[in-house]
């Protein structure tokens, strides 16, 4: 697959479909996905120049799916900055459409507070994550079955950067809401929140 890039460029729907085909996490094939991804994002930057409306949304998700990518690889700074713009596009589109956009919005906030703190800026991290918690209540409020799961992810996440902010109450309070969410849904679903029970370790 490499070799054929190099030797000719994929169509864009061909690079989207082997992109989202790859497994993640994976570092046997990072440097391919790194490169798929890079090329989908740099190809959707131009389609979104010339089309903003058309082309927005699929710019943002290959910024996230590259600030992952990179961040795999260990490439901090590159996986920040593409996060960051990720962000930037998904605020500006649940801005004018919430109920389309602020679940993507969440999810990029919630992987920059994870490049943030990567990168050792923990007061910024914790600033993203809570946003995405805060934007995760909501939706888990008016559709528990879609977003408790991502809800008791963030509030994970939260335990952790307040932990590391030394706001070690406010961190056991996430950290027993996240545990109390997977509980009831392990109990519905064993076998898909069961790890996630066992990992939160309270």
């Amino acid at each position: 697959m490499d070799t054929a890039l190099d030797t000719a460029p994929l169509a864009h729907q061909a690079i989207q479909t082997t992109t989202a085909a790859l497994p993640y996490p994976s570092r046997v094939i990072c440097p391919l996905a790194i490169r798929l991804t890079t090329t989908l994002a740099h190809t959707n930057q131009q389609l979104a120049a010339a089309n903003p409306a058309a082309h927005q949304s699929e710019l943002a998700r290959s910024l996230s799916n590259l600030g992952n990518r990179l961040s795999e690889a260990g490439c901090r700074d590159e996986a920040l900055t593409a996060t960051e713009m990720a962000v930037k596009i998904y605020r500006r589109l649940a801005d004018r459409n919430p109920a389309a956009y602020e679940p993507e919005l969440a999810r990029s906030l919630s992987n920059l507070g994870n490049r943030l703190s990567e990168a050792g800026y923990r007061d910024e991290a914790l600033t993203a994550t809570e946003e995405a918690v805060k934007i995760r209540r909501q939706l888990a409020a008016d559709n528990p079955a879609a977003y408790e799961p991502e809800l008791a992810a963030s509030l994970s996440n939260l335990g952790v950067d307040l932990s590391q902010a030394g706001r070690r109450s406010e961190a056991l309070t996430a950290e027993q809401q996240a545990v109390e969410i997977w509980r009831r849904l392990a109990a519905d679903s064993p076998a898909t929140y069961e790890p996630e029970l066992a990992h939160s370790g309270i």
